[in-house]
């Protein structure tokens, strides 16, 4: 039922010095995970919010959407998950 309902969620991970935490909001829209994206990414200790889009009953269907710095809306490259390759196929 969870597909048919939503298709995709979105989740949003806060990003310390020392971390990346685990899920800390699963968001039905990306309006909303965005916001809270934005709002968590001011917290004390907080460098920066991600948003992830997850497709549902899917494995291996994630996307990162966007990623936050003090309430602001970064524009970054994409980075592949295993963080070697970037977009357009340039290595790191």
């Amino acid at each position: 039922m969870a597909r048919e309902q939503y298709g995709q969620i979105y989740g949003v991970h806060a990003v310390r010095a020392n971390e990346i935490s685990a899920t800390a909001m699963l968001c039905s829209t990306l309006s909303k995970a965005e916001k809270y994206a934005a709002e968590l990414s001011t917290d004390p200790g907080v460098l920066a919010a991600a948003v992830t889009r997850y497709v549902v009953d899917e494995q291996g269907r994630r996307t990162a959407v966007s990623l936050y710095v003090d309430g602001r809306k970064q524009e970054v490259g994409y980075i592949s998950d295993d963080r070697r390759v970037w977009a357009n196929g340039r290595k790191a």
